[in-house]
């Protein structure tokens, strides 16, 4: 038993953050992210249920790129670890985007104050090029040009 055939897209990726107004000027000032929706605090029962959590308050925001969204999360109680994952641990480690420029990205990147880990790499043959970049909270982000047309 399964349940795609009730899929129909993917909705959004969710992440808690200590420094919410930094990874929403991240989201919305340097990726450009419409904002879809934002409240200053949440505490109903239906929330600490869905969740999972005895009591919760927190932040919310819901971000916008294209067809996906990123929803923002930030823990008033019970209050979480910090604890930025590696790319090697298990669970969520990357958001990615497809830009059309690489290059660009990776200089905009840098100019606006962020850290690229290096600079645009070759991969899998010179099908794409890539770039990850550290942004608030250990959050690495993934830029990734396509070459127009497929290795010969």
């Amino acid at each position: 038993m399964s349940v795609s055939d009730l899929v129909k897209r993917v909705h959004h990726t969710a992440i808690c953050v200590q420094d919410f107004d930094a990874m929403r000027g991240f989201l919305v000032d340097f990726l450009g992210f419409a904002i879809d929706g934002e409240i200053p605090e949440r505490s109903e029962a239906e929330l600490s249920a869905v969740v999972g959590l005895p009591d919760v308050s927190l932040r919310w925001g819901l971000y916008r790129c294209g067809d996906h969204r990123v929803e923002l999360f930030h823990y008033f109680r019970p209050e979480g670890k910090s604890l930025p994952p590696a790319q090697c641990d298990t669970g969520f480690t990357h958001l990615a985007f497809e830009v059309s420029d690489v290059h660009e990205a990776h200089e905009r990147s840098i100019a606006a104050g962020y850290r690229p880990n290096s600079e645009p790499q070759s991969m899998r043959g010179g099908v794409s090029q890539v770039f990850y970049l550290q942004g608030p909270e250990g959050l690495v982000v993934e830029f990734m040009q396509f070459r127009a047309e497929a290795p010969a």
